[in-house]
């Protein structure tokens, strides 16, 4: 008899992540009626953001996506100082991408441009910011089971533990290039 399937990671992760892009969808929904309604004024508060650095922090984010299949695959197959490596990697892209997210928007604050000088700006900080903020928590939960990872062996019990901290940095991965696209790119 084969083994049943069980879904990938804690089911409370699946109800989270449902929560967070239903918030974020209301955001970019907002986003888009805004956009639409003075379009003069997205498209020149747009030109004020830096393609390269939202273009790097989207290759720094997939790497890390990448890094972290890795990381699950070892801890699958019981390889643990391996996949914590690879979770090392990871969290050094979150980190990266926090390091340059808050230069740009320190380079913004220096320009006079803050939350209230419009409606893209305001979307701007407020879509960048939340996601900033779930970087944070995932290098967080990134620096914990490197160590758990390096230190304690996980059983294979346990391992929807690690898969759910995946999925929730997948998640941020594909918030991040959702905004890159809307914000930095869209025509």
């Amino acid at each position: 008899m084969s083994k049943p399937k069980r879904i990938t990671g804690d089911a409370i992760i699946w109800v989270m992540i449902l929560g967070d892009m239903t918030n974020f969808m209301v955001g970019f929904a907002y986003y888009g009626y805004l956009r639409n309604a003075d379009l003069a004024l997205f498209r020149q508060s747009q030109e004020t953001l830096s393609i390269p650095i939202g273009a790097s922090n989207s290759l720094i984010m997939l790497f890390s996506s990448w890094l972290m299949v890795l990381a699950l695959s070892c801890v699958r197959q019981g390889r643990h100082k391996q996949a914590a490596n690879f979770v090392l990697g990871a969290l050094a892209c979150g980190l990266a991408f926090t390091a340059l997210k808050a230069w740009e928007f320190a380079q913004k604050a220096e320009a006079g441009i803050h939350f209230l000088t419009n409606d893209f700006y305001t979307l701007y900080y407020t879509l960048t910011g939340l996601h900033f903020t779930h970087v944070v928590v995932g290098t967080g939960l990134l620096a914990c089971y490197a160590y758990i990872l390096k230190n304690k062996p996980m059983t294979p019990g346990k391992v929807f533990y690690f898969e759910t901290a995946a999925i929730y940095w997948h998640m941020v991965d594909l918030l991040w290039i959702v905004i890159f696209t809307l914000m930095y790119l869209l025509p």
